[in-house]
């Protein structure tokens, strides 16, 4: 009945006001209407600071808001989320949300982001952004001002190696390990290097794997190059960690990419475009390493 008068009244005034009546019809409809479906879902654990900035920085490169969810929200039930919000794009932040959703199927997309190398799935229509830096940074790094550690051990799991390495290797000798006491000897073999990288594995580099590293490189006088800052205040020469922001923008423009039509096929999952640079100057004061004056400017932070 009552909606039987408002158009009624609606039709009188048609006829008396015709912008009056229009005006009318576009509340009618914005209030009536359900919700818009959400495109892109967003899923991590917001309430950690990290995450919450790349997800805003995500949210501003895109030109449709996406719907946030706690990973603990929708764990076990991220499917029925997807159906729900007839979603399109998932972008997966942190191991556990990216774990979740992998599970997907295929027809949605999954944008994954903060995990340290590209996660292992033959699933298809999937892409994202990793955090660790490719051994080619650091040579880039190294030759570009440091050329006196002309040549760079690497030392890591050989999937690490497979995912970080490329580019080119004249300037590195790689050396695959399978264990904590492995990578520990192995170190402790290297006597003709000028510099030790440690690829990103929480599994090998314990705290006394690190203790042992650290010891080899002031008695060897070979310097380690970090993958964090906290490596940095512990005694590496420096470190390249990615930058939060940027990696927030790269997320948000892939999803944008595909929103716009692009196949995740077609997007390559890609490193971070920009590094944060930590020096920690007591370590190449004792090691006699001159650090030039345009990395010293070029460094976020001097140790």
């Amino acid at each position: 009945m009552k909606v039987f008068l408002s158009h009624n009244r609606l039709f009188t005034t048609s006829r008396r006001n015709p912008l009056s009546a229009a005006l009318f019809l576009f509340f009618l409809l914005l209030f009536t209407s359900p919700a818009c479906a959400a495109k892109v879902l967003i899923i991590g654990d917001t309430q950690y600071s990290m995450v919450a900035e790349v997800v805003t920085e995500i949210q501003d490169s895109l030109r449709t808001q996406g719907k946030e969810y706690a990973t603990s929200d929708i764990k076990g039930r991220l499917g029925s989320v997807v159906d729900h919000e007839d979603a399109r794009i998932v972008v997966a932040l942190g191991v556990d949300a990216i774990s979740e959703a992998l599970r997907l199927p295929p027809s949605i997309t999954v944008v994954y982001g903060l995990v340290v190398v590209p996660p292992k799935s033959g699933r298809a229509n999937v892409t994202g952004v990793y955090m660790s830096p490719p051994v080619s940074e650091y040579v880039s790094t190294v030759r570009r001002y440091l050329p006196a550690l002309a040549r760079v051990s690497v030392v890591g799991s050989q999937n690490l190696m497979k995912s970080l390495s490329g580019g080119d290797s004249s300037q590195v000798t790689s050396y695959h390990v399978a264990s904590s006491s492995d990578l520990v000897s192995t170190v402790n073999r290297l006597v003709d290097t000028k510099a030790l990288l440690l690829l990103p594995d929480a599994n090998l580099l314990t705290a006394s794997v690190m203790s042992n590293v650290y010891l080899f490189s002031f008695r060897k006088n070979i310097p380690i190059l970090g993958i964090s800052e906290n490596n940095v205040k512990q005694g590496a020469l420096f470190a390249l960690v990615f930058d939060l922001k940027s990696v927030g923008r790269q997320i948000g423009e892939k999803v944008q990419t595909i929103l716009n039509g692009a196949d995740a096929e077609d997007i390559p999952a890609s490193p971070p475009k920009k590094y944060n640079l930590y020096i920690n100057g007591n370590t190449a004061r004792k090691m006699g390493i001159e650090i030039p004056d345009e990395m010293a400017r070029r460094a976020k932070k001097v140790y």
